[in-house]
């Protein structure tokens, strides 16, 4: 057992596994090239879980997935091992306490990857989910947490390029009572109970139309109603992406391509007519009315990614002693200490 725990504290392995792991991640560099859209599913997927259903199938390109992962492990043991060691000798040694500093640098580097490896077994991440201004969806995989888009703000600068983005967004509850509040952006997530609501895309689309109904300005939504000046009420239906007519004179489409969008306008007795929305002045007949489509009601939007990583708490506060530690390190111990506690009082001097 003492060979054993000699072996994980000795610090040519620490060389020896700092080598390899450089060596490994170089080969994986590689690999990851020459395999883009394997290696796309493992930045959108929780990494073991994948790793698993992957089996052996793409093991070639995947060993050095699994051998960074081992060495990893083995580098951590070997950094936790000589941790325990050498503040064990400090306190037994009684010395100064500048000499725990170091270890405060390895202790934030292990709580940062005991997050990493929480949020690579369990989570999810959740891609493309759509909201306008207003909207509440759902967020996957968490019964009863829905999201809510309160607006968002764009600035580009004069080149075109993206300049300032904020994102707006609350969280509710089973009783729509708001739990969260706060901004998203693309990486600077807006996060609630380990769960992270990224900001990836933004954009305006068509939500409604506006119509004229014989005579009269009328704005309808897609999936919304409107009504007629004399009073008559109409209900919009199906969209037909590239719109046809069979022999019996069902409307069907020919292909999910854009080519030839039609709306399908129902009256109140169910009576339907289809109107042509490729561009502003398409008019029909409906009954007795003429409906015209003048021009089309856009519609702001963002695309969210939700993602659950429950080591994200780990990884910010690992993140926080391990930089603790670094600063500590670099202004407080030994020489460099004295350094600056002598230029401190130069400058009191000076004044």
């Amino acid at each position: 057992m003492t060979g054993l725990w000699r072996f994980f504290s000795s610090v040519y392995l620490t060389i020896a596994l700092a080598i390899a792991i450089c060596a490994v991640s170089a080969w994986g560099s590689i690999v990851s090239m020459q395999n883009p859209q394997l290696f796309r599913a493992f930045d959108q997927e929780v990494l073991f879980p994948l790793l698993f259903s992957l089996g052996t199938r793409y093991l070639g390109q995947t060993l050095w997935v699994w051998a960074l992962i081992v060495l990893t492990a083995i580098f951590a043991l070997n950094t936790a091992v000589c941790t325990f060691d050498k503040v064990l000798a400090i306190v037994r040694n009684r010395r100064p306490w500048q000499a725990f500093f170091p270890h405060i640098v390895h202790v934030g580097f292990l709580i940062a990857l005991v997050g990493h490896l929480v949020g690579s077994v369990w989570g999810f991440r959740s891609y493309g989910h759509v909201l306008h201004e207003g909207e509440v969806i759902p967020v996957p995989n968490e019964k009863g947490l829905y999201v809510r888009l309160d607006g968002t703000e764009v600035k580009t600068a004069p080149s075109g390029e993206l300049d300032y983005l904020k994102t707006s967004l609350t969280l509710l509850g089973e009783d729509s009572q708001p739990v969260r509040s706060g901004h998203a952006g693309i990486n600077s997530p807006l996060i609630y109970k380990g769960i992270a609501f990224y900001h990836f895309d933004q954009g305006e689309n068509p939500t409604g139309l506006v119509l004229d109904v014989d005579g009269t300005e009328v704005t309808a939504e897609l999936d919304g109603t409107f009504t007629a000046p004399d009073g008559s009420a109409f209900m919009m239906g199906r969209i037909y992406p590239d719109f046809a007519m069979d022999e019996k004179g069902d409307p069907y489409n020919r292909s999910e391509q854009f080519a030839n969008p039609h709306i399908e306008i129902l009256s109140a007795d169910g009576t339907p007519a289809f109107l042509d929305l490729s561009g502003p002045g398409p008019a029909i007949r409906h009954g007795r009315h003429t409906i015209l489509l003048r021009n089309y009601v856009y519609s702001p939007y963002v695309v969210l990614t939700i993602n659950k990583d429950p080591g994200i708490m780990f990884i910010i506060i690992g993140s926080i002693v391990l930089v603790a530690g670094m600063a500590l390190l670099l202004f407080f111990r030994g020489e460099r200490a004295e350094l600056v506690r002598q230029r401190s009082g130069a400058a009191e001097r000076t004044n």
